[in-house]
């Protein structure tokens, strides 16, 4: 039953890539020291001063009393 098959020409695969280069003793410490710095800094900048408030100075006091919803803003606004 070849006249149910689509007559398409199918290239072969690519050849598989060559294997990655093993890393010296030297290269693993050096990283691993990178990566621990870099963590380090990540969790200084963690912290009250990188928490976002919702709604702060999003809205003036005026307009909330106006329109008599509550002098809050919320995320909707």
């Amino acid at each position: 039953m070849s006249f149910l098959k689509p007559k398409v020409y199918i290239p072969p695969a690519p050849p598989p890539p060559p294997p990655p280069a093993q890393a010296g003793e030297e290269d693993t410490e050096r990283a691993a020291a990178l990566s621990e710095e870099a963590t380090k800094k990540a969790r200084k900048k963690k912290g009250a001063g990188s928490t976002i408030v919702a709604g702060a100075g999003m809205a003036d006091d005026t307009t909330a009393t106006a329109t008599g919803t509550g002098g809050t803003p919320t995320l909707l606004g």
